[in-house]
């Protein structure tokens, strides 16, 4: 009798951890691969079964006899019509559902992508789950119509034996690995992209060279490859990326130095917190979805004020065109506010800062360099100091505008910059101005390094500060017509040798958001921090 009780509430607790990790799913659609005998398998058919081992709040699913794909549809999906199926890891011998599966899956939502957990055969059935993997495919791709996705662009993407998996659903879709059972087994079992996170196994031949089944021919489907040097599988990455490369197949291999394995996307490790972003660049690059522009965008306003003493309140303003005044996707890490960090609204109210912070051309803006500038600051200034910033930037202003105060998209651009600066003094000490500018000055360069200082001079004079620091970034290196894009950024770079008051920030190994204009994203947040790395050695001097 204690036996039976204690199976009924292992099996109790099992089904309270599996609803409550996927209570925030927007759908309950569970898929299950084989209607009738499961392929090769000897066990019936039965539920799951969860590991003793629940440390780490992961769940840990073994003896799967009855594979499934559990759908998670976003809530706004973007317009890619992307279907990824996400295979867990845990070394062929449990699936870690939650951290490396249900989790992920939300995220791919956030995304506006469809997603598809694989609940594969384990333990110790390789393959199994191949037969389980190849099946997969074929079904989301017989059921795309249903889920919107397009049939020819379902990847999969697969951490630790998972990422095994899916190297190997990548590498041997020519072959079937288990008898058809129904008319969806006539179509491919072949992914449109792979993305392996700290994969396993794949480095299981001679000398620890690329493990014998995986054959890479050109058919083989992109690959996005992510790892760790401190990883005991990091072999795994390199010699995928190797053979991949041989064969002249797309691959975007990141490496860093720490991290370790099996750490998922979970806060608080380094490689946790890199990949996701990564990843999504290289399925936006590869898909280039449209996001509704404003979906993130924050829902209330908080109207604060600075605690901080008015010398201790440190104001910058945010001036020049589109790039300063904002151009990314918003996400939702850019609406997450300091209590620190304050802006002013259109009614030139104190506001905690959240992106967008630029007000002026509210069909247009997105994410600026702003926020994550402030953030950066606030590691390295006293406990005690709080930040201000101040919009200015008008999209596409040409120096010329801004040097003889014209009217701009409805903005007097010079007089706008007078008023915001009365209103920084007004609330604490003006600090510095961040500037980017030039895109709007390409087709006539002539003397723009001139035109800075003359315009930064009247910066100065209106902050009646002789010493004023001024932050400007270059341009970016991705434009179509590069020559002229470059040539402001020498301009830009010879202004800043003669003014040491005026501090170069490099942009050269950022990316666009795919108009080859505008940094994206990731971009913005980077310029930010940079500005504020800049700052805090001219500060410390």
């Amino acid at each position: 009798m204690t036996t039976l009780k204690n199976s009924f509430l292992a099996n109790l607790f099992l089904i309270v951890l599996l609803f409550s990790s996927l209570a925030n799913s927007q759908t309950k659609d569970i898929i299950y691969l084989w209607p009738n005998e499961v392929p090769g398998e000897k066990k019936a058919k039965h539920p799951p079964r969860q590991t003793d081992n629940r440390s780490g709040n992961v769940i840990r699913l073994t003896d799967i006899t009855n594979p499934t794909l559990t759908v998670f549809k976003p809530e706004k999906r973007n317009d890619s019509d992307v279907g990824i199926i996400v295979c867990p890891g845990g070394g062929y011998q449990y699936l870690t559902v939650n951290k490396e599966g249900y989790e992920i899956a939300e995220w791919l939502n956030t995304l506006g992508y469809t997603a598809f957990v694989l609940e594969y055969r384990v333990p110790e059935k390789q393959e199994g789950a191949l037969n389980d993997i190849q099946r997969a495919i074929r079904i989301v791709r017989g059921h795309s119509k249903k889920y919107n996705i397009n049939p020819d662009k379902i990847g999969v993407l697969g951490f630790s034996a998972g990422g095994s998996l899916a190297a190997r659903a990548s590498t041997r879709f020519t072959t079937d690995s288990y008898s058809k059972i129904d008319d969806l087994d006539n179509l491919s079992s072949r992914p449109d992209f792979s993305i392996l996170i700290y994969p396993a196994y794949l480095d299981k031949g001679e000398n620890r060279s690329l493990t014998p089944e995986l054959t890479i021919t050109d058919k083989t489907p992109p690959f996005f490859i992510f790892e760790t040097a401190d990883d005991p599988y990091g072999n795994s990455a390199l010699v995928m990326t190797t053979a991949l490369r041989d064969h002249k197949i797309p691959v975007e291999l990141h490496f860093l130095p720490e991290g370790g394995h099996g750490y998922g996307m979970r806060p608080g490790n380094i490689a946790a917190e890199t990949w996701p972003s990564l990843a999504k660049n290289w399925l936006h690059s590869m898909f280039k979805p449209k996001l509704g522009r404003t979906q993130n965008f924050p829902k209330e306003v908080v109207s604060a004020h600075p605690v901080s003493k008015k010398k201790k309140t440190w104001v910058f303003l945010l001036a020049g065109q589109s790039n300063m005044a904002g151009r990314g996707f918003v996400e939702p890490q850019d609406t997450i506010p300091s209590n620190r960090i304050f802006t002013i609204n259109k009614q030139n109210e104190v506001v905690l800062a959240k992106e967008p912070l630029h007000f002026y051309e509210p069909n247009l803006t997105g994410l600026d360099c702003g926020l994550s500038f402030g953030k950066k600051l606030l590691e390295h200034v006293p406990d005690d100091v709080s930040i201000v910033l101040i919009p200015t930037a008008v999209g596409g202003s040409p120096i010329n505008k801004w040097i003889n105060d014209s009217v701009h998209r409805d903005v007097q651009l010079l007089t706008n910059f007078k008023q915001k600066v009365e209103i920084g003094k007004g609330i604490g000490q003006i600090k510095g101005v961040l500037w980017h500018q030039g895109e709007s000055d390409t087709g006539n360069s002539n003397g723009y390094q001139e035109k800075l200082g003359e315009l930064f001079s009247k910066f100065r004079t209106i902050t009646e500060d002789k010493r004023l620091p001024i932050l400007i970034a270059e341009l970016g290196s991705y434009s179509t017509d590069n020559e002229s894009w470059q040539n402001i950024n020498t301009q830009i770079k010879q202004y800043t040798l003669t003014d040491k008051h005026t501090f170069l920030i490099k942009t050269t190994d950022l990316k666009d958001k795919g108009d080859k204009i505008h940094f994206n994203a990731e971009g913005q947040r980077l310029i930010g921090e940079r500005f504020a790395i800049e700052y805090i050695t001219y500060y410390k001097k």
